[in-house]
């Protein structure tokens, strides 16, 4: 770099903090992100990345035998009663062995309004269209707005072609339709779960959940079993 190039760059730093200084808060946060949220946005998903290869070296040993994300869910207790009604009683349901693990993400939180779009709900997307793409997630929980977004893409399988007879005998009444908005087609994307026991034993506060197996999941035989679990059948 040139004598001229490092005083340029020190120039525009220095004028960049100035503008910076003479803002309020909310004028500068909305000055970086309107600037600078395409790094951002690409730093996040570079780190999200990079955690999930490390992560998924460290945890190589181990099979997964269902991963669930839950949307915009909140813990009404202190005791982890996610973990337990997932990694204890549906894995007892199942009969994993400790080699075979449970993955369950109920953190995550998204809006779908663009007047609300933050950085943190680009990133919260990134991180969970990562997952889909790369056809780590099985089982989506969320409410209305979530299952319509992902369902009008076609992020569902049918759950009329999916469920077993005697299973869709049980619920057929509370499968819940999408359109998708390419085809055309309205399929059975979600079944609706607020009415079981899920919510008082997770320990969750959710309006309406809504299940719903990805599109290009590899265990769906798995997330069916998540569905009679969870229907007591």
């Amino acid at each position: 770099m040139t004598p001229y190039e490092d005083k340029t760059l020190k120039d525009s730093m220095q004028e960049e903090k100035n503008k910076l200084k003479n803002m309020s808060l909310k004028d500068r946060l909305w000055y970086i992100w309107e600037y600078y949220k395409i790094p951002i946005i690409g730093t996040v998903v570079a780190v999200f990345l990079i955690f999930s290869i490390f992560s998924a070296v460290h945890n190589n040993r181990f099979e997964t035998a269902l991963s669930c994300v839950i949307l915009n869910s909140q813990p009404d207790s202190e005791k982890d009663l996610v973990s337990e009604y997932f990694d204890q009683g549906f894995r007892e349901y199942l009969g994993l062995t400790d080699e075979t693990k449970i993955d369950v993400d109920h953190s995550m939180s998204i809006s779908f309004d663009n007047s609300n779009m933050t950085e943190f709900t680009y990133a919260e997307l990134a991180k969970l269209s990562a997952l889909i793409s790369s056809k780590e997630l099985d089982v989506m929980i969320a409410r209305k707005d979530s299952i319509d977004h992902f369902g009008e893409m076609g992020g569902f399988l049918d759950l009329k072609e999916v469920l077993p007879p005697d299973v869709y005998d049980q619920v057929k009444d509370q499968l819940y339709e999408v359109t998708n908005s390419e085809t055309g087609e309205t399929i059975a994307c979600g079944i609706k779960i607020g009415n079981t026991d899920f919510l008082k034993k997770t320990g969750l506060t959710m309006n309406d959940p809504i299940l719903g197996i990805i599109s290009n999941s590899t265990r769906t035989d798995t997330a069916v079993k998540l569905i009679r679990y969870v229907y007591g059948l």
